[in-house]
């Protein structure tokens, strides 16, 4: 059931991240989107003000265009006789920009000029600026987005040019007054005579493009809400429970293996340990055996230690796998898993001729570690050592307390084979050895090295490895002064 939990609660954490991952694409497309979105919609909204303004321009230079053509209909009597009636294409234009004014929102229709005949038709800076490019002949229309009285406004000027009709109030002589009672300018056809001006308040536009953009952030919402609920479900129907299953079913297969092989290991460890005492018996008898009788004794107790000590291994690994290793912190006094690892390996080194020495720093404290568990890091290391060290060689046991103050470290070095640099990271995995050729004694279920790193990381601690083909390894293990913490 624990593992069950476990395997549900993983894979809800996966659909969680995979949402997140999702939502996260999703709204950085968003983002984007709406940055070019904003971006187009600008453009956009500018584009149709531009037509609006002109649109507007258009229909005052008609009315105006339709005021001054009217001129002899206006101020010829039907008897033929001149009758100047004041209504002229100036009045009117202005007085039809100031009624659209007054009854537009915001909107605002005017003329401008340099030096004008009103003082209602002086030009601003924005359309002062425009009538320079007119005078140049650069551009017949001027426009942009600014700032006025407060508020964004599109701004929109476009050139008024002296027409025929308009010399009898503009042209020729200058100075002469004209039958309004202005002076004439002495313009001539062509010349600009001012700018129309208009003003469109863009707080509609502003407010029909956030309409859109909050429309736009909408969809994505529910389009979001509906991938992720989507996503979930396809990920949860055909990933994370069949995975689930998967998972539980290698789970229930590996606890079968485990515990077939731990059952095993215990029948196996049964035996070898009885044959084990019986020989410790038989060399205690008191009597006489022959020396091909001690030899044999001799073989086949060190024999069933080897295999005992690998049965040993299978089930501590089966443990470990299982998580039903359980480490055990009390005061350990380094002195003595040594000697203990000393007793069971000097007959090993002395029946293949390798000299056996412990060497343990006065100053090395007591430390709060598991006694079982470092007995079984040294003990594998030596007869890892043993193993690969012919006769005449040498095994070195060490302990010394480190300048730091907070660790210990155990090392183990011989004389033997040595170790080619490119496994020396794939000997700490299961069931891997480095195989020297030439040497029959070189056994093992491999499971060894990758005991000793589990158990050394379980304290706390970790393992260097140093070694040299033919010349020798030297293994070292650091393992804290309290491995509780």
């Amino acid at each position: 059931m624990g593992m069950e939990r476990s395997m549900v609660v993983d894979n809800r954490h996966l659909s969680t991240k995979f949402t997140v991952l999702v939502t996260s694409v999703i709204i950085v497309a968003v983002v984007i989107y709406l940055a070019w979105s904003i971006n187009m919609q600008q453009a956009a909204t500018e584009d149709k003000v531009l037509a609006e303004a002109r649109t507007l321009s258009i229909q005052m230079s008609a009315a105006w265009d339709y005021i001054n053509d009217s001129q002899t209909a206006i101020n010829y009597n039907s008897d033929g006789s001149y009758d100047f009636k004041g209504v002229y294409c100036s009045i009117a234009g202005k007085d039809i920009a100031q009624r659209f004014t007054r009854q537009s929102e915001g909107y605002i229709i005017r003329y401008a000029r340099e030096n004008p005949r009103s003082g209602t038709d002086e030009p601003d800076v924005f359309e002062r600026k425009a009538l320079t490019l007119f005078a140049t002949g650069e551009s017949r229309e001027q426009y942009g987005i600014e700032k006025y009285k407060g508020e964004m406004v599109f701004r929109y000027t476009s050139a008024i040019e002296i027409r025929h009709n308009c010399l009898p109030c503009h042209g020729e002589p200058a100075g002469e007054k004209d039958e309004t009672g202005f002076i004439k300018e002495g313009m001539k056809v062509g010349d600009i005579a001012g700018a129309s001006s208009i003003i469109i308040p863009l707080d509609l536009y502003a407010k029909e493009a956030r309409t859109r953009t909050l429309q736009t952030i909408g969809f994505f919402l529910v389009l979001l809400f509906v991938v992720i609920a989507v996503v979930r479900f396809a990920l949860r129907k055909w990933v994370t429970e069949p995975l689930t299953q998967a998972n539980l079913e290698l789970h229930d297969e590996n606890e079968m293996k485990s515990n077939f092989l731990t059952i095993m290991s215990h029948e196996l460890k049964t035996p070898l340990s009885s044959i084990i005492a019986f020989t410790d018996i038989w060399e205690k008898s008191s009597r006489e055996k022959s020396e091909d009788e001690q030899r044999l004794v001799q073989e086949i107790k060190e024999n069933s230690r080897t295999l005992l000590n690998m049965v040993n291994n299978t089930i501590d690994v089966a443990r470990l796998e299982a998580g039903r290793f359980e480490i055990t912190y009390d005061e350990v006094e380094l002195v003595d898993i040594v000697s203990a690892v000393v007793s069971v390996a000097h007959p090993i080194a002395v029946k293949h001729n390798i000299s056996l020495e412990k060497r343990i720093s006065p100053d090395t404290p007591i430390i709060i570690s598991d006694w079982e568990a470092l007995r079984k890091i040294l003990m594998n290391l030596v007869s890892n050592a043993l193993k690969f060290t012919g006769a005449g060689g040498k095994v070195d046991i060490s302990v010394s307390y480190l300048s730091d103050r907070s660790r210990v470290v155990i090392q183990v070095a011989d004389t033997g084979a040595g170790i080619p640099e490119k496994d020396h990271d794939q000997i700490f995995e299961r069931f891997t050895q480095s195989t020297q050729p030439g040497d029959e004694r070189i056994n093992g279920s491999g499971l060894g090295l990758f005991l000793v790193k589990t158990l050394t990381e379980k304290l706390g601690g970790e393992i260097e490895v140093d070694s040299v083909v033919e010349r020798g390894s030297s293994f070292s293990v650091y393992v804290p002064i309290d491995s509780s913490k």
